[in-house]
């Protein structure tokens, strides 16, 4: 009981220290995007703060599970829990791909537009990273899609 006390204690701390990493990132691309200077560590700094971010909301999860028993679950639980996890998983991965038509289309017309070359280069941009994001996601499930059917 103490272990699990002091483990979820560690959990927490390290949480608190990537969110504060990850808020620390934010602050400086805020900053360097209002003061129009060294526009090159813009993605660096992104990619940290979404490496903090993924990795404090990892930490909470496993702070907030530290210490339950998975005996004490029922198999009904277990069910419920798979066909939600999964259903999020559908929205969440329909949901990446819509965002990402969307801002490439947006970044399309506003090309066409003239005049909006930089908010067309961040459009395209996260677009690009959207759909990296969804190849990844679709690359996963027939990796696992394979080691399921090649298990049974």
């Amino acid at each position: 009981m103490k272990k699990n006390k002091k483990r979820k204690i560690k959990y927490y701390f390290a949480a608190c220290f990537f969110t504060f990493l990850a808020l620390l990132e934010l602050v400086l691309i805020s900053l360097e995007v209002l003061q129009h200077r060294r526009q090159t560590d813009i993605p660096k700094n992104i990619i940290y703060a979404v490496f903090a971010i993924s990795f404090a909301v990892y930490l909470f999860y496993k702070a907030k599970t530290v210490g339950t028993d998975i005996d004490d679950e029922d198999e009904r639980d277990e069910f419920i829990a798979v066909k939600t996890d999964h259903q999020m998983y559908k929205i969440a991965s329909w949901l990446i791909y819509i965002l990402s038509l969307v801002f490439l289309t947006s970044a399309a017309l506003m090309y066409k537009a003239q005049g909006f070359t930089d908010l067309v280069l961040v459009l395209t941009t996260v677009c690009c990273t959207l759909i990296i994001l969804w190849n990844i996601l679709f690359l996963i499930e027939v990796i696992i899609s394979i080691t399921n059917e090649l298990r049974n």
